[in-house]
């Protein structure tokens, strides 16, 4: 993952996860969550430098449009998949992705579920890409 926009797409997930088990960062600007974890990172060299309005506009985006993304994630889970029910980080990838799909800017659907894939591969076992991919292949 070395695209700088894929950077960026891992960068909002893990800010969103990081607000969803620290409620005390949400003291903190978005700009000084992003710069914390990209201290922290392996990527530090690659994303650095790099302009970071791509992974505003998403995490904004995300925020702005919570409730609309969420109700859409419960329209196409399954009964027995409650939203509260899922992981935190799995959920910190379902937002972004599905305010990319639905409201972010105008971007190949395939790529999009391609690059949350991948970000999610990082993470998680085939059990959870596969509800992941469905889901977003859904809506």
């Amino acid at each position: 993952m070395s695209n700088i926009k894929s950077l960026q797409r891992l960068l909002v997930v893990q800010s969103i996860y990081q607000l969803s088990i620290n409620r005390d960062a949400v003291k903190y600007t978005i700009k000084d969550i992003f710069n914390q974890i990209i201290e922290n990172s392996e990527y530090k060299k690659s994303i650095s430098k790099s302009n970071l309005n791509f992974a505003e506009k998403i995490f904004l985006g995300v925020k702005d449009n919570s409730d609309e993304i969420k109700r859409n994630l419960k329209d196409v889970l399954s009964n027995k998949k409650k939203i509260d029910s899922i992981d935190p980080l799995l959920l910190a990838i379902f937002l972004p992705a599905i305010y990319e799909l639905k409201y972010g800017p105008k971007i190949s659907k395939k790529v999009v579920i391609s690059e949350y894939l991948i970000i999610a591969n990082k993470f998680f076992s085939s059990k959870e890409i596969a509800l992941l991919n469905g889901v977003l292949d859904n809506i």
